[in-house]
Formats: structure tokens, C-alpha cells, sequence
């Protein structure tokens, strides 16, 4: 296997013409992050994007973009906000993940939403979490059937919101597609101010995740654009979420909602519209995003595993990968639930480090 690398940069249009005809002719590839628009908007943001450029028989047979953190360390694109990764290439094709490496001058890289499909892989994985998927490729109905023989009340109970919305707000409208930069703003708002409140870091501090968002707010390519759906109670927006699209995929991304009418799970509601509307749009899947929680559990009806871990040429990978892993399941435990939340009630040192 040869392997070149370029910058996303240098990506010409033969060479992304011949990126989505591998990406089409893999139904593991769907979602909008494997569309090689993805790649080279975070191209055009940030300056550490690569591609490696697979060839065997001197044809293409796969491409890897990459962001190089390090002198020989790399992750995937779109860091933090990527939720899809892997090797762009036909089902069948088998390559050496070390040889990518090697042809890369890279030591290592890291993945944290890496299809599991991709075998070869597996050797380097630390540990596999689901991503839940709603699947209503037979319409809406045939859905809210599905879910009701399952045993699920989810549905019933979110229409009761909305009538219960309606009379003391005002009437629900949905817009599906919106296309106002103003709304977007209010939604990004609501999301920051969601991830402070639940001490988590504010992915939208960072200027660069914020430039990505925009951009895709302003994409329409036809396997990946973002698309901002709005929910209205009267004239105010209650709910909002921003997200990509590839043709058939509709991957649940930012969803925030207005916290002044938290009793009222806009937010539920907004997804309960999306699901109605998304056959009408062309979509067949909603993609939840990976982890598991209490209301993905009552809307999912399939998932799809993704694996996290580290590929590296050297063997002193595999105790530190082990060690990561061992941390990383600590911490997502039940254990690790009781320590944070001991810490927390205990006075901050300025000096202290939590492991958890």
C-alpha cells in the first residue's frame, strides 16, 4: 500500500469527486462527517488538517483525514465536535493501520468515534459505546407503532406537552429548515449557558469551533450541510437545535431550548417534531450522538457501536492504552459518579487535581 499525504488544502475536485464515490459506495459511511465537505471546511478553519491518500494497484482505495496536533501525533477531524470517524473506503478494502502511520510520519492517533466495522482497528480499541439511532425509514407512524409495541409511553406523554405548552404559551409551529442567523445566535446562547450550568466547558469558547458551526450554517452541500430547526410557542422560540445532514442521515448535534420554560420539555417536544417531519425531508435516520441516557433509551430504535483508543507504532502503547482505558471506565462508573460528586462538596485547593 503506498500512502500520500496532502493538506485538506490541496484536495482537488477529482480527488473529492473520487472521495464520494468510495464514501456512496459504503453504507457504513453515511453520516455527514465522512462527506469530504466536512473535512475541507475544517480545512479552511483551521491550519492542521491532512489527508492520507491510500493507494493499492496504483488506485485509490481509501483516504484518512487527520488533524495533526503534534509533530507525529494526530486525531480526527473536527477534534471534539467529531462524532463519526474511520478510513474512507469500499467495504472490502483491508489495510494496515500501521502502515498509514508510517506513510504519515505519524507516531500515533487518536479516535474517540470510530466505527467499529473497520476491524483492523480493533486491536487499538480501548473500549466500544453506542450511538443511539432513531430509524423511521418507514414513516413516522409506522415509528410511533413500533415504539408503542415496545412499551414505550414516551410519545403519549410528550403530546400531552404540547397541548399543555399551548394553552399557556401559545399555538406550536415547527420550522424544520430555518435560515436565520439571529435564531442561530439565540439557540448557541441557550447551549453555552447549558454547559456552564451542568459544569461542563463550553465548547462554543472556543473561536474555532464557533467559525465551524457558522460556516456549516451557510453550507448546503449535498451530503453535508447544517440545518437549524426551530420550535415557536406563539412568536417566541422555545426550542432549538442546529445539526448536520448528509442525504439520509440527520445527526442530532447542538439541541438547546429556552431554560425559562424547562417545565415544559420544549426540547422533547422539538425532537418529537423532528422525527415527524424528517420522512418529509428526505431523512431516514436521526442520529442521537454516542452515550446512552434515559431519553435516548425511550426514543432509539437501532445504534451503532463506536469505538475509542489509540492507534500507535510502538509497544509501549499498550500499557498506557490499558491504563487509559482503566481510567476512562473508572470514571464512567458508579464509582466514579460518587467520587466527583464527593470532590465537589469538598473546598477546592488551588493546587488540586482530579484524576476522575
Amino acid at each position: 500500500m503506498k500512502v500520500t499525504v496532502i493538506t485538506g488544502k490541496e484536495l482537488s475536485p477529482e480527488l473529492l469527486g473520487m472521495w464520494r464515490d468510495l464514501q456512496t459506495s459504503n453504507s457504513d459511511l453515511g453520516s455527514p462527517f465522512f462527506h469530504p465537505n466536512f473535512t475541507t471546511l475544517m480545512s479552511d478553519i483551521r491550519g492542521d488538517v491532512e489527508v492520507a491518500l491510500l493507494e493499492s494497484g496504483g488506485k485509490l482505495k481509501g483516504i484518512l483525514p487527520f488533524q495533526r496536533e503534534q509533530k507525529s501525533v494526530a486525531s480526527a477531524v473536527g477534534g471534539i465536535i467529531s462524532d463519526y470517524q474511520g478510513v474512507i473506503c469500499t467495504p472490502s478494502f483491508e489495510f494496515s493501520p500501521i502502515e498509514i502511520l508510517k506513510g504519515a510520519h505519524l507516531r500515533a492517533w487518536d479516535f474517540d468515534h470510530l466505527i467499529t466495522s473497520q476491524s483492523c482497528f480493533q486491536p487499538y480499541h480501548w473500549f466500544v459505546e453506542h450511538s443511539p439511532q432513531i430509524d423511521v425509514s418507514r414513516g413516522y407512524e409506522a415509528y410511533v407503532k413500533q415504539r408503542r409495541l415496545a412499551g414505550s409511553e414516551q410519545l403519549k406523554r410528550i403530546e400531552y406537552l404540547e397541548r399543555r405548552i399551548e394553552r399557556e404559551v401559545g399555538a406550536l409551529r415547527f420550522v424544520g429548515d430555518a435560515t436565520d442567523t439571529e435564531s442561530l445566535s439565540t439557540v448557541l446562547s441557550w447551549k453555552s449557558a447549558q454547559y456552564q450550568r451542568t459544569a461542563k466547558g463550553d465548547l462554543f469558547a472556543s473561536g474555532w469551533i464557533r467559525d465551524a458551526v457558522n460556516q456549516l450554517f451557510q453550507t448546503r452541500a449535498d451530503g453535508c450541510s447544517g440545518i437549524l430547526s426551530l420550535l415557536y410557542a406563539g412568536d417566541q422560540i422555545v426550542a432549538g437545535h442546529f445539526g448536520l445532514r448528509s442525504k439520509q442521515v440527520w445527526h442530532y448535534w447542538f439541541p438547546s431550548y429556552n431554560p425559562a420554560l424547562a417545565k415544559h420539555s420544549p426540547g422533547l417536544i422539538l425532537l418529537r417534531k423532528m422525527l415527524e417531519h424528517a420522512p418529509m425531508m428526505g431523512l431516514r435516520i436521526i442520529d442521537l450522538g454516542k452515550g446512552l441516557s434515559p431519553y435516548k433509551e425511550r426514543f432509539m430504535n437501532s445504534s451503532i457501536p463506536l469505538a475509542s483508543g489509540r492507534l500507535e507504532r510502538f509497544w509501549r502503547a499498550v500499557p498506557r492504552a490499558t491504563w487509559r482505558a482503566t481510567r476512562s471506565r473508572l470514571a464512567n462508573s458508579s464509582v466514579g459518579s460518587i467520587a466527583r460528586f464527593v470532590l465537589r462538596k469538598q473546598p477546592r485547593a488551588p493546587d488540586r487535581v482530579s484524576v476522575l
